[in-house]
């Protein structure tokens, strides 16, 4: 990062526990004045069957994927406030869209992510401040490579990469957007589900079948 940004700097924080977000946030507060853009990005992922999960990976998932977003937005908003400016970018996951077998722990965490937004959006709008969400497929990462090959496996069109969801985000920002979905196929499938939920439901039970009898075979 300080290769391209020498005047760029970091603050360590687990964002998972309330104390350490307060610190970084007043830290940051103190050096620089001011918070423009706030972008909840920390996140874990699993991929096993909801029965065989234990509950403290669900909690932890919960704790950074959703908590995590709440004390650094919660703790960033009353400056943004007493400013009337600034812009909240969470990167939830089209999983946080559509809910998906084997994830669902991953899922829940998403969903409130995406709910927090929608809900934030026309709360803080009046007051200057935007929020976007970004809901990206798998993305080409260390983080998606740690369960990547667990079935059911995501199609490979489904995969991004990071410099593609960056610029996505970027963009988001620019034309102050809620809520981008990617790919754009994947938005697709997204708009068919809220349109026709029922049908969906049967298509997506049996692909997700067709998928796991194909990886009990191989």
């Amino acid at each position: 990062m300080r290769s391209t940004s020498p005047r760029s700097t970091t603050v360590e924080c687990d964002v998972a526990k309330l104390d350490q977000v307060r610190d970084m946030i007043n830290s940051v507060l103190s050096s620089l004045g001011k918070i423009d853009i706030l972008i909840n990005n920390a996140g874990i992922g699993m991929r096993t069957p909801f029965v065989d999960t234990p509950i403290e990976v669900i909690e932890a998932l919960m704790t950074t994927n959703y908590l995590g977003a709440v004390y650094c937005t919660h703790s960033a908003l009353p400056s943004m406030i007493a400013r009337g400016s600034g812009h909240i970018v969470n990167i939830s996951s089209a999983a946080g869209k559509i809910g998906t077998l084997n994830i669902a722990g991953y899922c829940a965490s998403k969903f409130a992510m995406n709910g927090l937004s929608e809900s934030l959006y026309y709360e803080l709008k009046p007051l200057g401040i935007d929020v976007s969400v970004i809901c990206p497929g798998p993305v080409r990462t260390d983080f998606n490579k740690s369960f990547a090959d667990i079935p059911p496996k995501s199609p490979a069109s489904l995969v991004v990469s990071p410099e593609f969801v960056s610029a996505a985000i970027i963009k988001a920002i620019e034309d102050r957007r809620f809520e981008v979905v990617l790919p754009r196929w994947l938005a697709l499938i997204c708009w068919f589900k809220n349109f026709t939920p029922n049908l969906f439901r049967v298509i997506a039970d049996r692909n997700f079948r067709h998928r796991i009898a194909q990886s009990k075979k191989t």
